[in-house]
């Protein structure tokens, strides 16, 4: 039982870290295209390297702390890359509360599912190494 319960954290772990490994590969080589995939302006001068910038090391980032936990089996890498996708989910409401924007829903979506799945990996390796 213990084996198959720590499957499904390593698998969420993986899963993780091959779905922001992908979107930071796309902020890297297509840095377009993966602002028009999160319906946004590529944006010019200083401000592009803001976006390229801070993107490529949101998803690269949780990414590899997603690997980390899977290499070490330890939780506070993934709850971290977690707590981030909270706190970017929070902020999509908050943003659209407070600025007069709309709630990105794709986007909130997939912060509510990588949440989850951090959270849900970081409390097997936390609860199966004690």
């Amino acid at each position: 039982r213990k084996n198959t319960i720590m499957k499904i954290a390593n698998t969420l772990s993986i899963l993780l870290a091959t779905v922001l490994g992908v979107i930071s590969a796309q902020w890297i080589f297509s840095p377009e295209s993966a602002a028009q995939s999160l319906s946004m302006v590529y944006m010019e001068g200083d401000a592009r390297n803001t976006q390229v910038r801070d993107f490529t090391a949101f998803f690269l980032g949780t990414s590899i702390m997603s690997i980390f936990s899977f290499v070490t089996k330890q939780y506070q890498w993934i709850f971290s890359a977690g707590l981030i996708f909270l706190i970017a989910g929070i902020f999509n409401v908050l943003t659209a509360i407070n600025y007069e924007t709309e709630i990105a829903i794709a986007s909130l979506i997939s912060e509510l599912i990588f949440t989850s799945m951090a959270f849900t990996a970081a409390y097997i390796y936390k609860t199966k190494n004690l």
